[in-house]
């Protein structure tokens, strides 16, 4: 037996056996790859040169096209790229605009510095709002990515492949939200992701919002325009592209879905209706700037904001509230457009609804007393900055001005007088007219009013 036994040799056998089979039954997967189509002068030292990472590689593709000269290549005959090993090349973003306080560190633990309009961002910047600030970039394809007021992205990929022009963009959502107006992609090997520590949503083409709520530790996304798919991300990394077929979830156009930090992605459900804006077209000439929203059923709070562009790229104001009524200070003179939605229990915001607004402050000031004739003196401030402001002075006795007893236009100096008035109680105004953007703009003053006694 030579120092075995059988049994120990039955036992030897089966120790070889399990250790060989593994290794026969373990097939390493073939490595994705991108065909390419032999030229005229190629060979593999100048396919690794101009496409790949290193020109080293051209063994790599002897090695998987079993190619025997790698200087002689067949002319129109299919080459397999690995795609892992690809030369790829940096892109930038542009910031388009900027309000507040707005800081990018370009690494880890590097300090953070301001940004301004028309710098260019990378690939591995980190960006942050401060409260009541904004962030507007544009993608080389024409994609705009918005980031709101006390939000946090990093750009974590850029890039574009050499070989197939392909390009790869992954914006990670560390803090508050973004919203993406994606062009629509044209290489089936373009990608363009947003990540939060729950989710990771894949578009191809489309317009959406990530805002992820750091309390509840869950992501809620919704989709103004396309479709989008949704994986769930329990430790933040960035899943493989979702794609519509293979997501745990895919959302379309008008609805939304909230998942929470290591929960599978969730159900998709309608977003909340747009609430409406009682006088729209209202001039807001008073100090604050103030909105009487339509309520909405389902909604616990209302968002409002206000921008001097309708994609609202540049954005001035971004509001939440509980209250229909929405007020805002500091907003200087000028056309702007405000877009008003609904959140609903979930913390989903709705479908938005946008409208146009002038905002001029009345700046007349106007007061008037009585005068020893009898009668009454009116006087209102003259700006002198403004260049042809011209004022208009009514009185009149009903409150709506109507049937007025005077209507005076380009009253000049500030200052006018009236005698010999009826006991009575008198209504009356400062209407400015003013030309802006090429048209007349008739800023109509608060209605006051006095009682006429003898």
């Amino acid at each position: 037996m030579n120092g075995f036994s059988q049994t120990g040799r039955v036992a030897l056998i089966t120790a070889i056996v399990f250790c060989v089979q593994p290794a026969h039954a373990k097939r390493v997967p073939p490595p994705d790859t991108t065909p390419y189509v032999v030229k005229s002068d190629d060979s593999l030292y100048t396919l690794a040169y101009q496409y790949m990472q290193s020109p080293d590689d051209w063994r790599l593709l002897r090695e998987l096209n079993h190619v025997a000269n790698p200087r002689r290549l067949q002319i129109d005959s299919r080459l397999a790229m690995p795609t892992a090993r690809l030369k790829q090349k940096s892109l930038t973003a542009r910031v388009v605009a900027v309000r507040g306080g707005v800081e990018k560190s370009t690494a880890p633990g590097l300090p953070f510095i301001p940004v301004n309009a028309g710098a260019l961002l990378h690939e591995g910047d980190e960006v942050r709002t401060g409260r009541d600030a904004f962030l507007s970039m544009t993608l080389p394809d024409g994609s705009h990515i918005v980031l709101p007021s006390s939000s946090r992205i990093q750009i974590a990929r850029l890039r574009t492949t050499l070989l197939t022009g392909a390009v790869e963009r992954r914006f990670d959502l560390k803090q508050g939200e973004v919203t993406s107006d994606v062009t629509p992609l044209t290489n089936p090997r373009d990608s363009f992701r947003v990540t939060s520590p729950s989710v990771v949503a894949g578009v191809r083409g489309t317009r959406f919002r990530v805002n992820y709520l750091e309390e509840q530790d869950a992501t809620t996304v919704e989709v103004l325009a396309g479709k989008i798919g949704v994986d769930s991300s329990p430790d933040g990394s960035a899943a493989p592209q979702p794609v519509p077929g293979h997501a745990e979830t895919l959302v379309a156009a008008g609805y939304g879905n909230v998942t929470r930090t290591g929960a599978i992605a969730g159900t998709p459900v309608a977003l909340l209706s747009a609430p409406g804006i009682v006088e729209p077209d209202k001039l807001q000439r008073f100090e604050q700037v103030e909105f009487d929203l339509t309520p909405v059923s389902g909604a616990i709070a209302y968002r409002t904001e206000i921008a001097t562009d309708a994609g609202f790229l540049d954005l001035l104001r971004d509001q939440r509230s509980s209250s229909l009524r929405v007020a805002f200070d500091d907003i200087p003179d000028g056309n702007y457009f405000v877009r008003v939605s609904a959140t609903d229990g979930q913390g989903i915001d709705g479908l938005p609804q946008v409208f146009t607004f002038i905002r001029h402050v009345d700046t007349t000031n106007p007061s008037a007393v009585p005068t020893e004739s009898g009668g009454y003196a009116f006087r209102w401030h003259v700006d002198s900055e403004v260049p042809g402001m011209r004022y208009r002075f009514i009185l009149s006795r009903n409150i709506d001005l109507s049937a007025p007893l005077i209507d005076l236009l380009d009253v000049t100096g500030g200052e006018m007088s009236v005698a010999h008035l009826a006991p009575g109680k008198y209504y009356w105004t400062i209407v400015v007219d003013v030309f802006q953007n090429g048209r007349l703009l008739s800023v109509p003053g608060e209605i006051r009013s006095f009682t006429q006694t003898r």
